[in-house]
């Protein structure tokens, strides 16, 4: 009897619990369909006899009063060979609808609505300068409609819009690009753009950048982001988002300045290589076509404009300049080295100028100084006088000679060798014989020669010396050059400053 009285009271505990807990269901489900009940009704109160095609004016001359921001996500890039920039934004759009006002005691205190954008009038705000014909927006999400009326619409895009590129200071410059947002359709007498509003009701005179979402751009930082209102003609207006944005040159100063700079370091070099070497013009023409594969390059980066030209690309050009002279120089030095006195005569003007005046102004002494060369006399030899009415071959002249110290042995045996006095003078004529005679020309013979070689071999190492100072004169100029030139260009690129007024 126990048992059956406790499994009475156990099923009637679940029953209890079993109709509590449908009743809260019921309470809840009620809440609920009250709630979205409410909501429809209020759509539906909304929409009766709504015109989405209307614009939400209550007569004819009044103006709809459009907000128009924007909140920067991310500078993608900027294209200088389109002259493109893609950036990645959401828009703030904000207006009012008399038609879509409502008393939120009338309905549970609902104070805003979350309405699909193609149920409510939107104004056609688009971006003028678009560069990929998608003139709308990425997304359309809901609108935020309040109870007094206002329109709130924030979808997010991705906007490739034109920009003029000024090229002068590449890769040290900075760019002014712009964004225009206009109605298509409709002008200033029926749309009043004006500046959105912040939290506290202020203007917002600039481009909001979101710190949460923002990413950084590896190329480009941003100086500058204001906006501006434009009237045209007293019947168009638009509002004008600039985003002044300034250049981080490091990857083409690794990348292209530094090579350019080291190439032309080679260049000069070459000039200090001997004149004799023949990686003279080999390095010269290694390094004029180097150029010329980083002049393609940058081909391939700058916009193709004749508007102005770059000053990266001014300076290869001045590099390849340079060292298209280079190569000229280093044949006319070789030409000078392989001079010979068979060849060339050398000028008594290169003679004083490159060897005596030029070699002590650019650090250049020549081991052995030069040997004067035997000048040619002019004027014929003296007549040799006559004894017995004929001229002597083969005899010797002395002068104040003493006979004694030249034939000591004369009065010992008869020799060949005759010492004849000239009459009325104190000279010896001394008469050898055949044999004797053709030795002693035959040596005079390679006397005269081996002085020729020497001459010859004196004057080719003059010329080569004159190389020598003709590759070092060449040397110190392009160093000069080079200099000068490289710290002019990159000076004048950093006065490109950005301006500290957008709007000077």
């Amino acid at each position: 009897m126990t048992a059956v009285i406790g499994q009475m009271k156990t099923r009637m505990n679940f029953h209890v619990r079993m109709k509590a807990f449908i009743f809260v269901c019921s309470c809840i489900c009620v809440t609920f369909t009250g709630a979205s009940e409410t909501e429809r009704r209020l759509h539906q109160k909304l929409f009766k006899n709504y015109n989405m095609k209307v614009r939400p004016a209550r007569y004819w001359e009044e103006k709809v009063m459009v907000r128009v921001g924007m909140t920067l996500s991310q500078l993608v890039s900027l294209n200088e060979k389109n002259e493109e920039m893609t950036t990645n934004v959401f828009m703030n759009l904000a207006w009012t609808d008399y038609r879509l006002a409502w008393n939120p005691d009338e309905y549970d205190d609902i104070t805003v609505l979350r309405i699909p954008p193609n149920k409510v009038w939107r104004p056609d705000i688009y971006l003028i300068n678009n560069n990929d014909g998608q003139f709308d927006v990425a997304l359309y999400v809901n609108v935020l409609v309040y109870s007094d009326g206002t329109v709130n619409w924030l979808p997010p895009a991705i906007y490739r819009s034109s920009c003029f590129i000024e090229v002068s200071y590449f890769p040290f410059d900075w760019q002014n690009c712009s964004m225009v947002f206009r109605s298509y359709t409709y002008d200033a007498s029926e749309v009043d753009l004006q500046y959105f509003l912040d939290e506290d009701g202020n203007e917002i005179h600039e481009i909001v950048i979101d710190e949460n979402a923002f990413t950084e751009n590896g190329e480009w930082a941003i100086c500058h982001k204001p906006s501006r209102k434009n009237i045209k003609e007293d019947l168009y207006e638009d509002i004008t988002f600039y985003l002044i944005i300034e250049r981080k040159p490091l990857f083409y100063i690794i990348n292209i300045i530094v090579p350019c700079i080291l190439t032309m370091v080679l260049a000069i070099f070459v000039f200090y290589l001997p004149p004799g070497a023949g990686e003279k013009m080999t390095l010269s023409i290694s390094v004029l076509i180097a150029l010329t594969v980083f002049m393609l390059l940058l081909a391939d980066k700058v916009p193709e404009t004749s508007l102005g030209i770059p000053i990266i690309v001014n300076y290869v050009m001045f590099t390849m300049i340079l060292v298209t002279f280079s190569v000229i120089l280093s044949v006319v030095v070789l030409n000078l080295h392989h001079r010979t006195s068979s060849t060339h005569i050398m000028p008594h003007w290169v003679r004083k100028v490159f060897i005596h005046f030029l070699p002590k102004y650019i650090g250049m002494m020549r081991p052995n100084p030069e040997e004067p060369l035997l000048e040619e006399e002019s004027s014929e030899e003296k007549p040799i006088p006559s004894y017995n009415s004929r001229q002597p071959g083969g005899e010797y002249f002395f002068r104040k000679l003493n006979p004694d110290l030249v034939l000591p042995w004369r009065g010992r045996c008869e020799s060949t060798v005759q010492l004849q006095r000239l009459p009325d003078s104190d000279s010896f004529c001394l008469i050898l014989p055949p044999n004797l005679k053709s030795a002693i020309a035959a040596v005079t013979y390679m006397a005269e020669q081996l002085k020729r070689q020497d001459t010859d071999d004196t004057m080719t190492g003059d010329w080569q010396f004159i190389a020598l100072v003709v590759d070092r004169l060449f040397l110190w100029l392009f160093v000069i050059i080079t200099t000068l030139g490289t710290l002019a260009m990159f000076l004048d690129a950093s006065l490109n400053y950005t301006p500290d007024n957008p709007f000077p």
